[in-house]
């Protein structure tokens, strides 16, 4: 399903297209999930899951902002090793498909996240101004990042993913007034 709904659309993948794809028929799907909707939400919630995981991996010890970068490298990484998903959630992961329910129940999969953002605010390692513009910038940067590379329009070596860490770290980073 997500393979076909990357490549055709949501409304473009019928039911029966999926159950020829996965060798099962059209009811087994429906002895699961009661429409396609409701597997595109699970999708998105697998996707939400491995996103609160994923970020939070083997964050080196040290400085806020070595975790920082790395938790920045793991989401890139995650996208650009895992195309599918990446683009599963610019082009089907955003309303109105996924509903602003759907994306607030998947909230809880990121307090990790969120209170590695926080510390750093409290620490003054971060800006101190709105959580939810914090954890913006520093994903938009990385999904970005990842853009770029998915549509050849940098190759993102060594050098220019680092470059992006940077600008996305001098971004958010806490001035001293």
């Amino acid at each position: 399903m997500l393979e076909l709904v990357v490549e055709q659309g949501v409304h473009a993948t019928p039911m029966s297209q999926v159950a020829k794809e996965a060798n099962v028929a059209v009811g087994t799907i429906y002895h699961y999930f009661e429409n396609k909707n409701q597997i595109i939400e699970e999708i998105y919630s697998m996707i939400s899951k491995d996103f609160g995981v994923v970020l939070m991996a083997n964050l080196p010890e040290g400085s806020y902002k070595k975790k920082y970068q790395a938790m920045w490298l793991n989401l890139y990484n995650y996208f650009v090793g895992n195309p599918l998903a990446f683009k599963f959630m610019e082009f089907v992961g955003v309303p109105p498909i996924i509903t602003s329910e759907i994306r607030k129940r998947s909230i809880k999969n990121f307090t990790n996240v969120r209170d590695f953002m926080l510390s750093g605010i409290l620490s003054k390692d971060l800006r101190d101004v709105d959580l939810r513009l914090i954890m913006q910038v520093s994903f938009g940067t990385a999904v970005s990042a990842v853009r770029l590379k998915s549509k050849n329009e940098l190759p993102m070596d060594e050098k220019q993913v680092q470059d992006a860490v940077d600008i996305a770290w001098d971004s958010v980073k806490y001035k001293p007034v």
